[in-house]
């Protein structure tokens, strides 16, 4: 069934997904996400527009959910990271981006490192279950999105 653009944006943005995140990748995780936080509120000053502000909406949310993953007292080695549709594909690029980047993986632990590999697996598998003309309609959407008085153009 191909949604239009505007009903794969509410889907998004509507519809979660869980993801297991091990409990020693959170605070990695949340340095990472804040590291891409403030690269786009950095961007947003040059390139004032609603993907990069829909992408720092998402990215604020991301980093409030592991925040709260973090300050729970848990007893598990795996903890599951409840997000929406559209806050995963930030997450994804993000995730798959920074492991990458040589230099990142040298940084890491061996133990986290692995732990790192394994989290992105899992994302890239949740990923494959995605429609790609949905994705690729969500993502042009907010890169095209214009408004004129609060109307889309």
């Amino acid at each position: 069934m191909l949604l239009k653009a505007e009903e794969v944006y509410a889907k998004f943005n509507e519809e979660n997904i869980q993801i297991m995140i091990s409990k020693k990748l959170l605070f990695t995780l949340l340095q990472q996400v804040n590291r891409h936080y403030e690269i786009l509120k950095y961007e947003e000053e040059i390139i004032n527009n609603f993907a990069i502000r829909e992408n720092i909406n998402n990215t604020e949310m991301i980093m409030t959910k592991l925040f709260i993953l973090m300050t729970k007292p848990y007893n598990r080695k795996e903890i599951i990271f409840e997000i929406s549709i559209a806050e995963f594909l930030v997450l994804r690029d993000l995730v798959f981006c920074n492991y990458s980047l040589p230099h990142l993986k040298v940084k890491m632990r061996p133990h986290i490192r692995k732990a790192y590999n394994e989290f992105l697996d899992e994302i890239e598998s949740i990923f494959e279950m995605l429609e790609r003309d949905e994705v690729k309609a969500y993502w042009n959407y907010i890169k095209n999105y214009k408004t004129k008085n609060s109307k889309l153009q």
